[in-house]
């Protein structure tokens, strides 16, 4: 995450710096503060596969939980406990390829090396979506940034 804020600071002065004239004229400099955006990007991308390498978050419909609710399943197999997971779901009807539920979160909870965590999440655009169809859905669980403990 603080990858992302530092890039996003950059790409606001950089272009700040090129539109105000302050030694930024030659667009040289703006193609060159790109480049190096994109390598902070490229490298903020692979700390997230190499820290979530071993992390494994699943999704499902389960009967135990709450109506419009999806169980989320979170494995530590690293060498380093979970401190904090920002996810994304995303819900899909059978045999399509278009989401018709999406949801960001985010836990805080602590997950050990070798623990399972589990727990179930609402969707509320389900709201959308066939009642019938529910239980038949294909959900996608991605992590979108984690935090491991020092």
């Amino acid at each position: 995450m603080a990858v992302l804020a530092g890039l996003v600071v950059a790409l606001f002065l950089l272009l700040a710096f090129h539109l105000f004239g302050w030694g930024f004229r030659n667009p040289r400099w703006l193609i060159v503060g790109l480049c190096c955006i994109a390598a902070l990007y490229k490298y903020g991308a692979d700390q997230l596969a190499e820290d979530t390498e071993n992390v494994t978050i699943t999704a499902a419909f389960a009967q135990n939980c709450p109506y419009e609710h999806v169980r989320v399943t979170v494995r530590n197999g690293g060498n380093t406990a979970i401190t904090g997971l920002r996810f994304k779901l995303r819900g899909y009807q059978p045999n399509q390829s278009r989401a018709v539920a999406t949801r960001y979160d985010n836990t805080d909870r602590i997950i050990r090396v070798s623990q399972v965590w589990s727990e179930c999440w609402p969707v509320l655009q389900l709201d959308d979506v066939d009642p019938a169809l529910h239980p038949f859905l294909r959900w996608d669980a991605t992590i979108r940034s984690i935090n491991l403990a020092d």
